[in-house]
């Protein structure tokens, strides 16, 4: 039997237009869409009818993230508390561009981790800000469903497993929208992640 205690859960939010017109989201600001909303309350349902007993539930400030919190929230009678720690990779001018037009730009930002996209910040920044959040956050006595991006998700699954795998603004990570991620500890206190609901995807970043 495994030693493994669950001591957190990545929630991407749900689906927005700017999604599905394949837009690097970074800080733009879209509230969900119908699809989004669906996922929201899909995921909401999963985690109760799992029996997980999240105490807290900790979004990103940006619209997308607080609906899909919220919709969390009211399926398990709980209050939202927002933290720009969980906010996505700030792209500057890439925001709202094409992913695929763009995709050797946003390339050379991650094989460039010190490079700043003009009126964004370098991804050094985003793992530092990352590792900050969680480092502090995950050391909490109570469970707690943080609702993020896929950015985000990319590189706290990069910081733990030790190895940058993912790509955090590109395309989809280990999940789709609406899915979420399992950080796990064990008695040594090693961490790990897995995918506890959602369809998982290869690993790329996009947020």
């Amino acid at each position: 039997m495994s030693d493994k205690k669950l001591i957190g859960i990545l929630v991407r939010h749900g689906d927005t237009d700017a999604n599905d017109a394949n837009q690097f989201r970074s800080r733009l600001d879209p509230p969900l869409n119908a699809k989004g909303i669906q996922q929201a309350e899909i995921i909401a349902e999963a985690i109760v009818n799992s029996g997980l007993k999240i105490e807290k539930i900790i979004v990103s400030p940006l619209l997308r993230a607080v609906q899909t919190g919220e919709i969390l929230a009211e399926y398990l009678g709980l209050e939202i508390e927002q933290d720009r720690g969980l906010i996505s990779w700030s792209l500057g001018f890439l925001g709202g561009k094409d992913r695929d037009e763009y995709d050797e730009l946003l390339k050379y930002y991650i094989d460039h981790p010190k490079s700043i996209p003009p009126q964004g910040e370098c991804l050094d920044d985003l793992e530092q800000r990352t590792f900050d959040f969680f480092s502090k956050t995950l050391k909490g006595d109570k469970l707690t469903a943080y609702i993020t991006h896929n950015s985000n998700a990319v590189v706290i699954e990069d910081l733990i497993r030790g190895a940058k795998e993912g790509r955090p603004e590109s395309s989809e990570k280990s999940v789709d929208p609406g899915g979420a991620i399992g950080i796990f500890v064990d008695s040594g206190g090693k961490y790990s992640t897995d995918v506890l609901f959602g369809h998982e995807k290869e690993a790329e970043f996009g947020s």
